[in-house]
């Protein structure tokens, strides 16, 4: 019985996704509007522990 020690993955993350394809537009507006919802999600949460009276 033998065990594989060496794998055959990249040596770096970023080999796994290498394309040489630049980004659509729509994947770049997702992206945006993702981290935008993300941002927003701060205040609020603070606004409403705020009003629970946390």
């Amino acid at each position: 019985m033998t065990r594989e020690v060496r794998h055959n993955y990249p040596q770096n993350f970023a080999a796994y996704g290498a394309d040489d394809r630049t980004p659509s537009a729509k994947n770049m507006l997702s992206d945006a509007l993702l981290l935008a919802f993300w941002i927003a999600m701060v205040p609020v949460s603070m606004w409403v522990g705020s009003a629970a009276g946390f």
